[in-house]
């Protein structure tokens, strides 16, 4: 009888580092093959392992055509019967943008998981090796089936819309602000409290790269130039980290209208950890204003995340128009 299979697709990152000659970490330079027979899985754990090394990179490094490669890796591992889910080793740099990715794009049925590691797995007190065990426990419950992609961190358990990157170097560097975990891994018990409402994601068919969205933060005094620069350069689509309930400097307001006017669309958000955009206010520069001059509001997301949405939505032909479409996937 063939045995259920857990399949594990390493990229790199800090929790696949070695020491080099500076002193310092050298990112991705673990194989998967390596880093996995020093992961303890208790005697109750059944399934199959099994490591593919498809990169070797730190995740500041992770580009979309890496993303196109890893949805089409998971789609083939997936579609596999055996197969109880996929666990992914990351970087925790662009982890969160990796795992809203496949979330948004891959069927919703049999779990994927990503993890990383604050700590490199020579140092002291790594999480790496307890982190690896923790997402392979989740990846093979039947409770995590249908729950999109998830990220497992600090014996915590996340849904990939809501968690973000908190800390630059704790242990409990990935959080959920607004909502809060899932659940939690305690010993060889996996707890899930939660199940997350999400939107239905868009089957990916693209050939080439995906279109380029770029994001441009407002802050005090930022300039228009920005705005004319991104799409000058060639950007498709564009993400404004907006202030607040989704506000931006007076000055943009003119450029707004026009790259909106050409037929490129313009997503707003806001840069706070928690709370959604909202047109409260009418002033130039409010949100009411950018969406008067075309822009679309988008709830719930970060910048990072809305950017990879759109470009997701540009990248799927579809009858219904763009704006219903955000709305949809962000609601």
């Amino acid at each position: 009888m063939t045995r259920s299979r857990i399949v594990v697709l390493a990229t790199g990152g800090t929790i696949a580092s070695q020491p080099d000659a500076s002193g310092r970490n050298r990112s991705g330079a673990l194989q998967g093959e390596t880093l996995l027979a020093q992961v303890n899985l208790p005697a109750t754990f059944s399934a199959q392992v099994e490591v593919h090394s498809i990169l070797q990179k730190p995740s500041n490094a992770i580009t979309c055509d890496d993303l196109l490669q890893l949805h089409e890796t998971c789609q083939d591992i997936g579609a596999q019967e055996d197969v109880l889910g996929i666990v992914i080793t990351h970087g925790t740099d662009t982890l969160e943008e990796t795992a809203y990715f496949l979330d948004i794009t891959l069927p919703h049925g049999k779990p994927v998981v990503l993890t990383g590691s604050q700590r490199a797995p020579h140092e002291p007190g790594t999480d790496a090796f307890c982190n690896i065990a923790d997402a392979l426990k989740v990846a093979a419950t039947p409770q995590a089936t249908g729950l999109g992609t998830l990220v497992v961190f600090n014996q915590s358990i996340f849904a990939a819309r809501q968690v973000r990157k908190v800390s630059s170097f704790q242990l409990h560097g990935f959080a959920s602000p607004e909502t809060g975990p899932l659940g939690y891994v305690d010993g060889e018990q996996v707890h899930l409290a939660a199940r997350p409402i999400r939107p239905a994601g868009y089957p990916l068919s693209v050939e080439g790269p995906l279109p380029r969205v770029d994001i441009l933060p407002a802050y005090l005094g930022a300039s228009p130039r920005l705005i004319e620069a991104a799409v000058e350069s060639g950007a498709t689509g564009l993400v404004i980290d907006g202030l607040g309930r989704g506000h931006a400097p007076p000055e943009w307001m003119e450029a707004i209208a026009r790259v909106t006017a050409r037929g490129i669309p313009v997503a707003v958000v806001s840069n706070c950890p928690s709370g959604p955009v909202h047109t409260s206010y009418e002033f130039t520069g409010s949100l009411a204003s950018l969406q008067a001059a075309g822009a679309m509001p988008v709830t719930g997301l970060s910048a990072r995340k809305a950017r990879l949405a759109l470009s997701v939505l540009l990248a799927s032909p579809s009858a219904r128009p763009l704006g219903e479409r955000v709305k949809l996937l962000a609601a």
